[in-house]
């Protein structure tokens, strides 16, 4: 890789009033690259995805996001920045269709694709074959596609990816993996995944280990 990074955190942390979410954070992640977060349930995993996509204010340490410091900037990095589904945070309407939810996505950024773009679009992510299935009716590897897809939307610089494990085999997300991988280097985006397994984060171009507090 060659260039500043995209993503560059150095003693990042977040503090709130049970403890630390994460602390002592240093990454460097560059566009065309795969990096992952690893740590179990709890450790902090998703605060700091969504630190770094923007979506939430660190509370020490420093972030640049493109050549944007956080938190000062942070709506200029949301925008440049896709998102995968956060539960809690964009979860999606159970009863929508897939292909509504892509459709809604596009329309966020100002496009208003016809039925056939957005086939087409799900088509590349693998996706095509449910566009007409509500959201409560996807299996849990369509799911991920799906958020994955939906991140992409908006032809970011950089995209944020969490639970790409959930209710998934290890083999179901070695492929979303391999996804993810590849996407980073066709679409020369910079990706970062958070995971539990470390057979997943070695699948990664580069990974950190956040230890919950105590460990």
């Amino acid at each position: 890789m060659t260039g500043q990074p995209y993503m560059a955190a150095r003693g990042l942390e977040l503090k709130t009033l049970a403890g630390y979410a994460y602390k002592g954070v240093d990454l460097e992640v560059s566009k065309g690259e795969l990096f992952a977060v690893r740590g179990r349930n709890g450790s902090g995993k998703t605060a700091l995805l969504l630190t770094l996509a923007g979506r939430m204010k660190p509370t020490g340490g420093t972030l640049v996001v493109g050549g944007f410091d956080l938190p000062k900037q942070r709506a200029k990095v949301g925008r440049r920045v896709g998102l995968g589904v956060f539960a809690g945070l964009n979860e999606l309407q159970e009863s929508l269709t897939a292909m509504y939810a892509v459709g809604a996505e596009f329309e966020l950024f100002g496009r208003k694709p016809k039925r056939e773009q957005v086939v087409g679009y799900m088509r590349a992510w693998g996706i095509d074959d449910v566009a007409d299935v509500r959201i409560k009716d996807l299996t849990a590897e369509k799911m991920a596609q799906l958020g994955i897809a939906l991140a992409f939307a908006g032809d970011p610089d950089a995209v944020v990816i969490d639970d790409i494990e959930d209710q998934l085999t290890m083999s179901q997300s070695e492929g979303l993996m391999e996804l993810l991988h590849r996407s980073a280097r066709e679409r020369d985006v910079a990706i970062v995944v958070g995971v539990v397994e470390r057979a997943l984060a070695e699948m990664a171009d580069d990974r950190i280990y956040l230890a919950k507090e105590g460990e």
